[in-house]
């Protein structure tokens, strides 16, 4: 039931526009709910691994293949091997042939001296916008210039065959500010290792001799402007202090405010909230008013407004009067159901109910008018207050206005003078801590590190590149596999198809060598009874007995979405596995266009299903049963021009119905879904339908598209069967021998070698049919 749900939730389950079959629908209103007819509404069991019957718990169903991208690199490791090596040879190649270059590296510290003057106005930043600034000189075309015009680097090598120089040093010099230091590095990258450290050092010393030169500074100069600006400002001061003054005796009452915290303001400010305030209660008692009112005037609404009254009216209430109520409404309940309703008590009790409510209905009409008249009068009272403290605010609005614009004047007043005083201090303060030499402001320049040739080229760095090149190689693999892995649509393991198919895997059938022959394939259950394909057949037969609810299900159709998945062999081996259970077991070639069965099993041709269908032959003519087994055979017969038209006419259900009185199983091999409509009309007749896949070919556009017309039909019970399983990829479709049993090797290995022996290419077909027909002719006999 969580399986449908989720269908119903999410819709991931089935395409558009289709409709969802019978055991998954919703269930209306009047419809009785269907009984339990689908596997993925039955109780989950366990055979060996756990099966799924739907979408993972917790989550919708996903239609689409999800990978770890540990499995998909594990599944493609020789295409990931190749492209890294492939990437790696590639950037061994890119190393021999690029030409290497040499990085020299000259190391500064550049610090200068200055004195404290208007630092706060101007501060000085040593370690970030100074040490740029040289940075960039250092790169400026004058040092450039001056470098390339040496005469030592007149002849250089590097410089053959360039016009401009200056461009030249300004592409292949590098200059930086340490990130963690006050060091500024200056470097070359060069084909030529002695050009390189040469070209550095005439760039460094081109610097220090142009910028880095000790300056000299008149300190009188600096101490004329300071003291100029100090008298300045001290004139300025002491108008100020005058002006200040004269402002204070002109309006004495100032003080006195100021004195009390400016009386004035502060009224005038808590009248402004307390009528904001008053202002926004009145509109919401104004808001609550008129919807009372309207209530209250509407009859239809006055019950409502004994809720709104709430505690507000409850000692109007008459609580005793409503319990009163309450239990005459009890007692008349019962007196109604034990003596009728003519009963005088009866009579009595409705009397007295009527009374009580009138009474309390009086009561309630009581409250409502309190309420109305209590929310009146709060309103009006909200309206009052408002009046009142709108003239009050209008008066102090008046005097807090001509308070405010002397008061503004005092505070420009008061800051001018306050910001005069302050730079006066900040002067004599700077007067005081400059320092009374000859020379400030030098720039020293400390060569710390000299730029040598280098031994080993900086480009290109193998490691580097060979990492890059692996990387790159490795990453292209990956996504070759990535998309090798979305173009490929085949089913890749048993947690695939549950989560796609969103039906349970019943089985995983491990490919045989034997397929060859379809005869030997067809009975390996019988021919190699210990090998891994009869092991895998009889936890098949023993999954669908405990997942099909037992015995109910009698009638099993086999079918694939296409030809060549092998659903006849697993039907032949299915019907052998279940008739060696002491059951008895009727296989049914219901394939009408392309039958199998009887070349299986070695059988005539002449009657069968499609005479029994089309003749009306009695079915009991045309079954052939094994001898020392309880399985029997109904062959397809001469192939018929109609066959759904056989399978469609009503007929074919009756015969199952008689049929499944006659025996305990009932295996039908059916045709494919997809090419021809045989397979669903035999599905929606049976009682569980098995959807046999091919691994490593069938894909998941055929499965969903089985699974869809099978649930058009209203198939029920639907399953899957995983056939023809690679030995080497067992472990991906969670099919194994964990425990060592060796079904197939140890045991088994006589009859597997009889059977390989039989079925080589060189030996004929002819050997391998003699195998299969000594083996069952003496047991073939026809049932009367």
């Amino acid at each position: 039931m969580l399986c449908g749900a989720l269908f119903r939730l999410f819709g991931d389950g089935k395409p558009d526009g289709l409709p969802l079959p019978r055991h998954l629908a919703t269930p209306s209103a009047k419809d009785p709910p269907p009984p339990m007819s689908s596997l993925i509404e039955s109780d989950s069991f366990s055979v060996g691994e756990p099966t799924s019957y739907g979408a993972p718990h917790g989550r919708a169903a996903r239609t689409g293949r999800e990978v770890s991208p540990l499995a998909l690199a594990w599944r493609n490791r020789w295409l990931l091997l190749l492209t890294t090596l492939v990437g790696g040879g590639a950037a061994w190649a890119t190393v021999q042939r690029v030409t290497p270059r040499y990085t020299s590296v000259s190391r500064l510290y550049v610090e200068r001296a200055l004195p404290r003057v208007l630092e706060s106005e101007a501060p000085v930043v040593q370690s970030a916008t100074y040490l740029y600034t040289q940075a960039e000189l250092i790169r400026s075309t004058p040092v450039l210039a001056a470098a390339a015009d040496a005469p030592e680097n007149a002849n250089l090598e590097t410089f053959h065959g360039v016009d401009n120089r200056v461009a030249f040093l300004r592409d292949n010099i590098n200059v930086g500010v340490g990130s963690q230091d006050d060091i500024i590095n200056v470097s070359a990258e060069l084909p030529n290792a002695a050009d390189a450290a040469q070209l550095v050092n005439s760039i460094v010393d081109a610097y220090v001799s142009k910028y880095a030169e000790q300056r000299k500074t008149n300190t009188v100069e600096v101490l004329t402007i300071l003291r100029n600006e100090k008298h300045k400002r001290d004139a300025e001061l002491a108008e100020c202090r005058k002006a200040l003054d004269d402002f204070r005796q002109q309006h004495m009452e100032l003080a006195v405010q100021l004195e009390q915290g400016n009386v004035v303001t502060q009224r005038f400010s808590s009248l402004a909230e307390e009528l904001n305030s008053t202002e926004i209660e009145l509109l919401q008692a104004k808001a609550l008013f008129h919807r009372v009112k309207s209530m209250y005037d509407t009859p239809k609404q006055r019950p409502f407004l004994l809720d709104m009254a709430g505690d507000d009216q409850q000692a109007l209430r008459d609580i005793e009067l409503e319990r009163q109520v309450q239990e005459v409404e009890q007692a008349l309940a019962s007196e109604r159901a034990r003596w009728g309703e003519g009963h005088p008590r009866v009579k009595l009790l409705r009397q007295s109910l009527a009374e009580l409510r009138d009474k309390l209905t009086k009561m309630q009409e009581i409250v409502i008018e309190a309420y109305v008249e209590s929310v009146r009068q709060q309103y009006e009272l909200l309206d009052q207050k408002r009046s009142e403290l709108q003239a009050a605010y209008d008066a102090s609005f008046a005097a807090a206005t001509q308070a405010s614009s002397l008061l503004v004047q005092l505070n420009s007043l008061q800051e001018a003078y306050e910001r005069t005083a302050n730079m006066c201090d900040i002067l004599d303060e700077r007067i005081k801590e400059v320092n009374l030499t000859e020379e400030f402001g030098a720039m020293n320049v400390s060569i710390l590190e000299v730029a040598g040739p280098a031994t080993i080229p900086s480009y290109p760095s193998r490691a580097r590149f060979l990492a890059v090149g692996l990387m790159l190689g490795g990453v292209v693999g990956f996504g070759l596999a990535w998309l090798r892995e979305l173009l490929d649509h085949r089913l890749k393991s048993v947690d695939e198809i549950s989560e796609v198919v969103q039906l349970p895997v019943f089985g995983v059938v491990p490919q045989s060598s034997a397929s060859a022959d379809r005869a030997l394939a067809g009975q390996l259950v019988l021919q190699a009874p210990r090998s891994s394909v009869a092991e895998a057949i009889r936890t098949l037969r023993t999954a669908l007995h405990f997942g099909m609810a037992g015995e109910d299900v009698k009638v099993l159709a086999i079918t694939s979405p296409m030809p060549g998945d092998g659903k006849t062999t697993i039907a032949s081996n299915l019907a052998l596995a279940m008739a060696q259970a002491d059951q008895r077991v009727l296989l049914i070639d219901a394939d009408l266009r392309k039958p199998s069965q009887h070349t299986i099993f070695d059988l005539s041709t002449e009657k069968g299903l499609a005479t029994v269908l089309s003749a009306r032959m009695p079915v009991g003519d045309a079954i052939v049963r094994l001898r020392e087994s309880s399985l029997e055979v109904l062959p397809c017969g001469p192939l018929p021009a109609n066959p759904v038209e056989l399978l469609n006419n009503g007929y074919f259900a009756e015969l199952l119905e008689s049929l499944k009185t006659r025996y305990d199983r009932i295996v039908i091999d059916s045709p494919p879904v997809l090419p021809v409509a045989d397979a669903r009309v035999i599905a929606a007749v049976s009682d569980a339908t098995l959807l046999v896949l091919r691994a490593e070919r069938s894909t998941r556009r055929s499965a969903i598209g089985a699974r869809n017309e099978l649930w058009r039909v209203h198939a029920n019970r639907l399953g899957v069967v995983l056939n023809s399983v690679p030995l080497r990829k067992q472990a991906a479709y969670g099919y194994g021998d964990p425990y060592g049993y060796g079904y197939g090797h140890q045991y088994g290995y006589g009859e597997y070698a009889a059977i390989e022996e039989a079925s080589a290419p060189d030996r004929g077909r002819k050997k391998s049919r003699a195998l299969v027909k000594a083996a069952t002719e003496p047991a073939i006999t026809s049932q009367e």
